[in-house]
């Protein structure tokens, strides 16, 4: 009962070849992540499957920590079950394998990646079974294709009853157009066939896609274009939740991927910041409907206020910049404190042209009881 969830991402290295990468969330009360995973490849247009064996990371994560590090630790004091099996307060720890490997000659337009893993971990609403991930390819559009990843670190914390906002900060290197959903949990053995929903469990309300995937009280609302998942949890402790983020060149569909993660809901306050465009400082753009509107070639700067009413607040900001607009900088004065001010900076080229998310992680670090860290999302 370790299986909380997991994400598979594949990198094109050259020709048919691709990096396989597997993210693995182990919930730290079960038993020990296992020291292999068997990734299945299936091309359905000649039937022709593999396996191949995905061997742990070697080495620390590309964020400099150890493969198998918690995903977010406890506030100094209030241990997660990562650090203390007597905790009470549920942990997640990242493990990462990885297999490269390079398919066979012929195109396909819905190739098919999974992995499956026994056995998922308690989940208020879904039945017990494996944990199911996959993704898809379609190379008839083109071999020289990333999937899509999430620059965003799952952070399952949230407090019952208070409006959540989630993005997992989907992010494509090839700048193809992406498509958020949310779909019901997978429970698959096999990836020649479709894998089955894992099933719900009785509700009230019932539990529904899309609008009632965790218990909500049907607030759950997800935007496809930005990926913002917005909610109002109204049940204390773990839910699963799964993603799935289609990319598309050219207006058809060229791969996919999905993540799997547990919500935990726990019995705590935070209040959520707002954050403030300061349109008086933007030069080189111009502020509408939400959006802020630039021009290749032009440096465009503008600065934001991140506030909260709750003047004990301790907040730290960072951004998915690095990921979103490499190019791009952006600074963060009074931080750990109940206002903070962020500004923007880039130059964007021919190349950058299109839409972009700048994603906004809100850490509140103030540390009430039961002693987590609350993670806002804008």
């Amino acid at each position: 009962d370790h299986c909380a969830g997991g994400e598979l991402i594949y990198q094109w290295i050259s020709d048919s070849t691709y990096r396989f990468i597997l993210k693995f969330y182990r919930d730290c009360s079960g038993i020990d992540a296992y020291g292999t995973q068997d990734l299945c490849i299936y091309e359905p247009c000649t039937g022709q499957s593999d396996s191949k064996v995905m061997q742990k990371w070697n080495g620390n994560l590309p964020d400099g920590r150890p493969n198998g590090s918690p995903v977010a630790a406890g506030c100094s004091g209030y241990p997660t079950k990562c650090e203390d099996p007597g905790s009470t307060i549920p942990g997640y720890r990242e493990w990462w394998y990885s297999v490269i490997v390079t398919l066979p000659p012929g195109k396909c337009d819905a190739y098919k990646f999974a992995v499956w893993i026994s056995a998922r971990n308690f989940s208020q609403n879904i039945n017990g079974g494996n944990l199911y991930l996959e993704s898809t390819l379609n190379n008839t559009i083109s071999d020289t294709n990333s999937s899509p990843y999430f620059s965003i670190k799952p952070v399952p914390y949230v407090c019952i009853n208070q409006p959540t906002t989630y993005n997992n900060g989907a992010i494509d290197i090839d700048g193809d157009s992406l498509s958020t959903e949310v779909i019901e949990p997978l429970n698959g053995s096999s990836c020649s066939t479709p894998p089955p929903a894992i099933g719900f469990k009785a509700g009230t309300p019932a539990y529904v896609i899309p609008n009632n995937p965790i218990q909500t009280n049907n607030t759950f609302n997800v935007n496809a274009v930005s990926g913002n998942l917005t909610f109002t949890p109204s049940l204390a402790g773990g839910s699963t939740l799964t993603v799935r983020t289609n990319e598309y060149r050219g207006g058809r569909k060229i791969g996919s991927i999905m993540r799997d993660v547990q919500v935990q809901v726990l019995a705590c306050s935070s209040t959520a910041p707002t954050v403030t465009p300061i349109t008086s400082t933007i030069t080189g753009g111009a502020y509408v409907s939400n959006r802020v509107n630039g021009c290749t070639n032009e440096k465009l700067e503008f600065c934001f206020n991140i506030q909260t009413a709750d003047t004990e607040a301790i907040l730290i900001a960072e951004d998915n910049h690095a990921f979103a607009m490499p190019t791009a900088t952006i600074t963060y004065d009074n931080q750990k404190s109940d206002s903070i001010r962020g500004c923007f900076s880039w130059t964007p080229t021919a190349v950058d042209s299109g839409f972009k998310s700048l994603i906004l992680t809100v850490r509140d670090s103030t540390c009430k009881p039961p002693g987590i860290l609350i993670y806002h999302t804008i």
